[in-house]
């Protein structure tokens, strides 16, 4: 699986708010530690707002933040990131015995393998990592 540039650049957003937990992060701030571009940024967090991934606050003090009782895998940011993430359709119309075949024998248990592994990921261990550098 290749995760986009969306998705990749998301998933740090997310671990370094989470890392500031708490904390709301200016977006001039975030910019700067991640190395992207704010109007970049701003369509990444605006994906995450209307997830509730992430909470925006206005004002001259205003930036990110994430809930403080938030518990976040890589899987909740990821899948509302990576279209490639959303169930896919099987091959009925093409051919249906094939489709399903392909779908029950590749593609659910490869879709199954990814979602249980990226749930397995908590963005509270990352963040604790990045604390420790």
């Amino acid at each position: 699986m290749k995760l986009t540039t969306k998705g990749r650049y998301g998933l740090a957003v997310v671990v370094l708010l989470n890392k500031n937990k708490g904390k709301t992060v200016s977006l001039l701030s975030i910019s700067e530690s991640l190395g992207l571009s704010k109007l970049y940024l701003e369509q990444i967090l605006s994906v995450l707002k209307s997830h509730q991934i992430v909470v925006s606050t206005k004002g001259p003090t205003g930036g990110y933040s994430i809930k403080p009782e938030a518990q976040l895998t890589a899987f909740d940011v990821l899948s509302v990131l990576e279209p490639s993430l959303a169930p896919q359709e099987p091959l009925e119309r093409t051919h249906k015995t094939l489709g399903l075949i392909l779908d029950e024998q590749v593609y659910q248990p490869l879709t199954l393998a990814v979602e249980t592994s990226l749930k397995s990921i908590k963005l509270n261990d990352l963040s604790a990592q990045l604390n420790e550098e």
